[in-house]
C-alpha cells in the first residue's frame, strides 16, 4: 500500500470512529418545551421511558469523539496505571467480587447493572442553558463533556464508552424533578454531577434518588439536602459554608458591622442567608445590622436598596454579603449607584459575593461599581500562579477544547468538570464488575487529590468532603472589568464545618 492509500485508509477508519460516537454526549436544545404539573411530574405528548417523562423532540446537539486520539488526559485502569491508547488496554480484576473480568472489552462482564453493557455506560443529567440560572450554570455541562470527550478518546472504561445525556430543565424545581424521575427509572446507570440544584433538591427531599438507589456523584453543593442522602456526593464548598467562611474573613479582617442581601426565590438564598445570620450573631453576639431578601427578575431595587442602606445607617454596614444571582445582583447594584458611578450599599470595609457571582459576564455587567469586590469559590481558578499547576492546566485545555471561548473562571463549570472528573476515578475504582452497589462503596471510601481545589473525602456518613473557600478580587480598568485578581489567603476552612440551618 502506497503513501497515499495509507493516509486515505487511516483518514476513513478516522472517519467511521467518530460516526460511531456520534451521539456519546447528547445535549437536548435549550428552548425544549415541557410542562409540569402540581405534583412535580412532567407531561408529555407521548410519554418517555416508563412514562410520564421529558418528550423526545427536536434534534440533539451531538460531539463526535476520535476514537483513535492517543492522548490520555488522568485516565487510568483500576491499579493506577495511565492509559495511554484505545480499548485494548488489559488490567485483571481483583477478586473482591470472584468474578473473573477483565478491563477490557468482552471480558468485561455485559451487563453488569441497570445502564451498563460491555461497550457501553448510560448516564443522564439535568444541567441549566435557559431561565435565570443560566448566568452562572449555563455553561456546566461544557466541563461534564469535556472529561467525557478525554475518557472516550483513550477507549473508555474497561471496553465501556461513556454515552451522556443531558437535558435542560432551566433551573426549574418540578421541571428537573420530573426529569431526574424519568433517568431513575430509565436504563442508566449513574447520574453525575446534576448541575441543577432545584430539580436535584426535589429529587432528594422525594426519595427519588434514593429509592432508585442512583448514584449522584460531584453535585455543586448549594442546598444542604445534598449532604443527607446516601446516593449523592458533592464535590463543592456548601452555600452555607461559604457565607460562614466569608463572615469569619471579614471579622478577622476588622468588620464589626454586618449586612446581607439575599434571594428570596431560590433555596440557596434563604439557606445561606441564615447560615451567614446564625454565624454573624456567633461572632458579634448580634443579628446583622442589615438583613434583606429580594425577589429576583425586578426591574429595579430602589426600595429595597434604601431599607438595606437605612439598616446598615449612617456609615454603611463594615462588611456587606451579596447571595444574589448575577442578573439580580447586577440590577440591585445599579439601583444603590449615583450617576457618577459611585457606590452605594457596598460594605465600608470590604463586599463579598458568593459563588455565582464568580464568572466574568457579572464582573462585566458590574464595572466600575464593583471594583474591588471579592468573590469567592472552593476551587483553584486559573488566575495568576494557579494556572501554571498541573490539573489547573489540564482543565482549561480540556474545557477550551469544547468551547474555545468558555469563561474557564466560572466556579460551577470548574466544578462540574472536578465533579465528573471524581465520577470517572470511582468508575475506574470500581472496575469491570460495575454495579451501583460498589460504585457507592468506592465513593463512600474515596479520596479524591487534585490542584482544582482542596483534597476530598467522604464517608458513609461525612459527604462535607470539601469545606473550604477562597476570595478574589474583582479588578477594573477605564471602569471596565479588567479580570480576577488573586488576594493571596489560599484556601479558608468552614469555621463550624457540617453545620446546617433547619427549615
Amino acid at each position: 500500500m502506497n503513501g497515499r492509500s495509507m493516509r486515505t485508509w487511516r483518514t476513513g477508519l478516522a472517519l467511521l470512529g467518530a460516526l460511531v460516537l456520534l451521539s456519546i454526549v447528547a445535549v437536548e436544545p435549550p428552548d425544549k418545551k415541557v410542562a409540569a404539573d402540581a405534583s412535580g411530574t412532567v407531561e408529555t405528548d407521548s410519554g418517555d421511558e416508563g412514562g410520564g417523562g421529558p418528550a423526545e423532540e427536536g434534534p440533539t446537539e451531538d460531539t463526535a469523539v476520535d476514537p483513535n486520539n492517543p492522548e490520555a488526559t488522568g485516565v487510568t485502569t483500576p491499579d493506577g496505571k495511565p492509559v495511554t491508547g484505545g480499548p485494548a488496554t488489559t488490567v485483571k480484576q481483583g477478586t473482591a467480587t470472584g468474578r473473573n473480568y477483565e478491563c477490557k472489552a468482552g471480558r468485561n462482564g455485559g451487563n453488569t447493572d441497570r445502564g451498563v453493557t460491555g461497550n457501553r455506560i448510560n448516564l443522564a443529567s439535568t444541567n441549566v442553558r435557559s431561565g435565570t440560572g443560566s448566568s452562572f450554570l449555563g455553561t456546566s455541562y461544557i466541563g461534564m463533556q469535556a472529561v467525557v470527550n478525554r475518557v472516550n478518546a483513550a477507549g473508555g472504561i474497561c471496553g465501556r464508552l461513556l454515552s451522556l445525556r443531558l437535558v435542560d430543565d432551566a433551573w426549574n424545581p418540578a421541571t428537573g424533578n420530573g426529569y431526574l424521575q424519568t433517568f431513575s427509572k430509565g436504563d442508566y446507570f449513574a447520574l453525575p454531577v446534576v448541575p441543577s440544584s432545584e430539580g436535584l433538591t426535589l429529587a432528594i427531599t422525594n426519595r427519588t434518588i434514593s429509592s432508585a438507589g442512583i448514584p449522584v456523584v460531584g453535585t455543586d453543593g448549594m442546598l444542604k439536602e445534598q449532604y443527607a442522602d446516601p446516593w449523592v456526593w458533592p464535590v463543592a464548598t456548601s452555600t452555607v459554608s461559604t457565607m460562614r467562611i466569608m463572615a469569619k474573613y471579614a471579622h478577622d479582617n476588622g468588620a464589626k458591622s454586618f449586612g446581607i442581601v439575599y434571594d428570596t426565590r431560590y433555596k440557596f438564598g434563604e439557606e445561606g442567608a441564615e447560615a451567614f445570620k446564625a454565624y454573624v450573631n456567633q461572632l458579634t453576639a448580634k443579628d446583622p445590622a442589615a438583613y434583606v431578601g429580594i425577589e429576583p427578575g425586578q426591574g429595579n431595587y430602589a426600595g429595597p436598596a434604601k431599607k438595606f442602606n437605612d439598616e446598615c445607617g449612617a456609615n454603611g454596614c463594615d462588611f456587606v454579603a451579596m447571595l444574589l444571582t448575577p442578573e439580580t445582583a447586577t440590577t440591585y447594584i445599579s439601583s444603590q449607584t449615583d450617576k457618577d458611578g459611585r457606590r452605594q450599599g457596598f460594605g465600608r470595609l470590604m463586599t463579598g459575593g458568593a459563588q455565582p457571582l464568580f464568572n466574568e459576564r457579572f464582573g462585566r455587567d458590574c464595572g466600575k461599581p464593583c471594583d474591588g469586590m471579592l468573590v469567592w469559590t472552593g476551587y483553584n481558578p486559573p488566575i495568576g500562579r494557579l494556572s501554571s499547576e498541573k490539573d489547573v492546566a489540564a482543565y482549561v485545555d480540556d474545557v477550551r477544547s469544547v468551547d474555545p471561548g468558555v469563561d474557564v473562571n466560572n466556579q460551577f463549570l470548574e466544578g462540574a468538570y472536578l465533579g465528573m472528573k471524581v465520577f470517572v476515578d470511582a468508575l475506574q475504582k470500581v472496575g469491570p464488575d460495575l454495579t451501583r452497589k460498589r460504585m457507592q462503596e468506592v465513593m463512600n471510601s474515596m479520596r479524591y487529590e487534585s490542584s482544582l481545589s482542596s483534597p476530598l473525602q467522604w464517608s458513609a456518613t461525612q459527604r462535607f468532603a470539601n469545606q473550604a473557600a477562597q476570595p478574589f478580587r474583582i479588578v477594573t480598568a477605564s471602569n471596565s472589568f479588567a479580570g480576577f485578581a488573586e488576594v493571596g489567603t489560599g484556601f479558608l476552612p468552614d469555621p463550624t464545618p457540617g453545620v446546617v440551618p433547619k427549615d
